[in-house]
């Protein structure tokens, strides 16, 4: 389960960080700092989320951490009409 976080979360991170280098080049940040940013973006916002969780009954299960992701990926994907 432990790795199966990490995994999610490293796609997570690639998600911000390429978003991050469009935005950032527009504001004249540079790359590195930009993706730096992003990374913790990414990671600090799959904590806050799973901790949520976990407040919500002392413990994470399966089906919360999949709710967990299932969040972050409908708000970085593409929307539906």
């Amino acid at each position: 389960m432990l790795f199966d976080i990490i995994r999610r979360t490293f796609a997570v991170v690639i998600l911000n960080i390429t978003g991050a280098f469009v935005g950032g080049s527009v504001i004249g940040i540079e790359i590195w700092q930009a993706a730096i940013m992003a990374a913790v973006a990414g990671v600090m916002g799959v904590a806050q989320e799973l901790s949520r969780s976990y407040l919500s009954d002392g413990h994470l299960d399966v089906e919360e951490i999949n709710r967990t992701f299932g969040k972050i990926a409908d708000k970085s994907g593409p929307k539906e009409k």
